[in-house]
């Protein structure tokens, strides 16, 4: 199966990859083969300890750290200061993933049961002629106890132009705000990740997108084939839980593998196959960890 669902220019619906279109024994044993190779992410629990860590210990970067820190602790994880553990370990400035995975007992010993994130910043000024910043944001997040990568997760770039004008105080103020709106994004995305339950990882440590789905005044019909194409023909699906239905409203988790950006696409195109036109039937908004179709209202 393809990795992507739009391939030639023929009209959008046509360009909807079929799972059908598969043999049913050849999709059974990729779905099965997948299952295999998977390993479950258990609960982040109150016996651990996470340590959010910058790669980089400057001044920007730190602070995304501890904004990541600040919304898995405001979530109930318990986050404690990387400085004591950096120290003890002797690592630093410069964080690798190397050091982190080659002293997986020294971590056991100083902290006990713990996870670790390691938060990368990457700012590059562009060369448009004016000031401006291309920010790069991601994480990777590690068990002590198998010594191994088990998630990695990355929100949108950005690309910044601070007001005109904007002295270099001006600039790096800007600045460290989108870094904070990134880093809290990223620690939104985190929190969910620790916290399902039912949460899993591909076997080369790719992190499954957990998406907080909300459908609102669509009718059962449409709500159930809207359902069944992410189900069945969306490339990088995973699971469905938690869903819950209240009148004309339904609440689910969607949990997939697939680039965020093509998601998106794939639903405005099974909108449409459904008969529903984004921007003219529904209100189609997707942002962080979010989806949310509601019916526009002809009223």
């Amino acid at each position: 199966m393809r990795d992507a669902m739009f391939s030639s220019p023929s009209p959008l619906k046509d360009q909807l990859i079929r799972a059908g279109s598969l043999p049913r024994l050849l999709t059974r044993f990729l779905l099965a083969w997948l299952a295999l190779s998977a390993v479950a992410i258990g609960n982040a629990g109150a016996d651990d300890t996470i340590i959010v860590i910058p790669t980089v210990n400057s001044d920007v970067q730190s602070h995304a750290a501890v904004t990541v820190g600040s919304r898995l602790s405001r979530a109930g994880f318990r986050v404690t200061s990387p400085e004591p553990l950096l120290q003890t370990l002797k690592i630093g400035p410069v964080v690798a993933r190397s050091d982190i995975l080659a002293r997986g007992d020294d971590i056991m010993t100083a902290l006990g049961k713990a996870i670790i994130v390691l938060v990368d910043l990457e700012i590059t000024e562009t060369g448009d002629g004016s000031t401006g910043y291309e920010i790069r944001l991601s994480s990777e997040i590690y068990e002590p106890a198998s010594q191994q990568l088990v998630a990695s997760w990355a929100v949108p770039n950005t690309t910044l132009i601070p007001p005109a004008p904007c002295a270099a105080a001006c600039q790096a103020m800007t600045l460290r705000a989108e870094v904070e709106r990134m880093a809290d994004t990223l620690g939104e995305s985190l929190v969910f990740l620790l916290q399902e339950p039912g949460g899993t990882l591909t076997g080369d440590g790719g992190a499954v997108a957990i998406l907080q789905m909300e459908l609102i005044d669509l009718s059962v019909e449409e709500r159930v084939q809207l359902i069944d194409l992410m189900r069945n023909e969306f490339p990088g699906f995973v699971d469905i839980t938690r869903s819950q239905t209240s009148g004309p409203r339904q609440r689910l988790r969607y949990h997939t593998t697939a680039d965020l950006d093509r998601l998106g696409e794939w639903i405005v195109v099974s909108l449409a196959e459904i008969g529903l036109e984004a921007g003219q039937d529904v209100q189609f908004v997707m942002t962080g960890n979010r989806i949310d179709i509601r019916r526009i209202s002809t009223a």
